[in-house]
């Protein structure tokens, strides 16, 4: 007669779970909660941190959860992590954490967090916690715009990437040097960086980020007049993002599409991409993105004559363009505040226990 082997279910049902993060939070956030329960029954501290990591990353990628949900689980995460002295898990809740805070436009939090990351990663040597944060503070950067500091950042990253052999945080690193380059006019070395993504498409199963290189691959198409093929590749990560969790990615694929079809006179097609991209905006919910949204919406409508929608497109527009500003100054990345994030960078980089410095600079 045979014996149960609990331990062997648990390992076997967290990697089910880790599979499914990206295209079926749901389930994995099921999963989770069944492991939790499986591990305290065994007192296995090891799986009930990895099963609280997981649901912190279900939720992260379940935009419908109530208001401050998914900030509180990847905190419970990151906790327990700590508590059990998992450094992987609490490296990887620490990331989530930051994250869901840069989604929801808590700038600040995003970076204090990133900073801890990268602060803890450089005293321990740690070369995927260091990148994650030089990613997630390059984000910050961009998103405030200063494009050069963004790139300074992600770059980074390059000479760690032989130490990591997560290749989705390769492609990750790829694109985000490629988004920098883009946006300061490079094209060139867009392009190159975006073909280093792609050679390495082959070795996953899956990677979250690949609407984001079609995304950025229509940009360089649209701005060399290319609109036919830039919308092949927007429509391709359109349909590759349809069941990943990234909305952020769906979201901005949906404004690209809108905006190329408005290019082309198309009013109606753009406006339902419009509208849709303000729809998953609104659920995530990313300040940011809604009045990306409300703006493409009102350029759509003042291109049919709609003025009346227009100006209430643009009205909301501005409104959340000023409450991103002003609703709460120390969730935002001020100039002050990015001078000092350059400031602490460097501190952090040339401290005594940071190690060999000279591979991050």
């Amino acid at each position: 007669m045979g014996f149960y082997d609990l331990r062997a279910e648990i390992e076997q049902m967290l990697l089910i779970a880790r599979a499914l993060v990206y295209t079926d939070p749901a389930e994995t956030l099921r999963l989770a909660q069944f492991i939790t329960f499986r591990a305290q029954s065994i007192n296995d501290a090891r799986a009930e941190t990895q099963a609280a990591l997981l649901i912190a990353l279900a939720f992260r990628a379940t935009p419908s959860v109530a208001e401050g949900v998914r900030e509180h689980m990847a905190e419970v995460a990151t906790q327990l992590a700590r508590h059990n002295a998992d450094d992987e898990s609490w490296l990887a809740a620490i990331d989530c954490h930051a994250d869901v805070a840069y989604d929801i436009a808590n700038y600040a939090k995003a970076m204090d967090l990133w900073l801890q990351l990268l602060k803890r990663s450089l005293a321990q040597q740690w070369p995927e916690g260091m990148a994650r944060a030089y990613i997630g503070l390059g984000k910050l950067f961009f998103i405030s715009e200063d494009l050069a500091s963004s790139l300074a950042t992600h770059l980074k990253v390059a000479p760690l990437l032989m130490q990591i052999s997560d290749k989705n945080l390769h492609i990750c690193h790829h694109i985000n040097v490629a988004a920098a380059q883009l946006h300061l006019g490079h094209d060139a070395e867009a392009q190159s960086a975006l073909d280093r993504a792609q050679a390495l498409l082959i070795e996953l199963p899956f990677c979250e980020f690949e609407p984001e290189l079609h995304y950025y691959r229509a940009h360089l198409l649209r701005k060399a007049g290319h609109q036919d093929l830039a919308k092949r590749q927007l429509e391709r990560a359109l349909a590759l993002s349809a069941r990943s969790c990234n909305h952020w990615g769906k979201v901005v694929n949906m404004i690209a599409l809108g905006e190329l079809y408005l290019e082309q006179q198309q009013t109606h097609a753009s406006q339902y991409f419009m509208q849709q991209a303000l729809d998953t905006a609104t659920e995530i919910p990313a300040k940011y993105l809604v009045q990306l949204a409300h703006a493409g919406l009102a350029k759509s409508y003042a291109a049919s004559g709609q003025t009346d929608l227009e100006f209430t497109h643009w009205q909301q527009h501005f409104a959340i363009y000023e409450e991103i500003k002003s609703i709460n100054l120390r969730q935002q990345l001020s100039s002050d505040k990015l001078k000092t994030l350059l400031l602490q960078l460097e501190q952090l980089e040339t401290a005594p226990n940071s190690g060999n410095h000279n591979t991050h600079q």
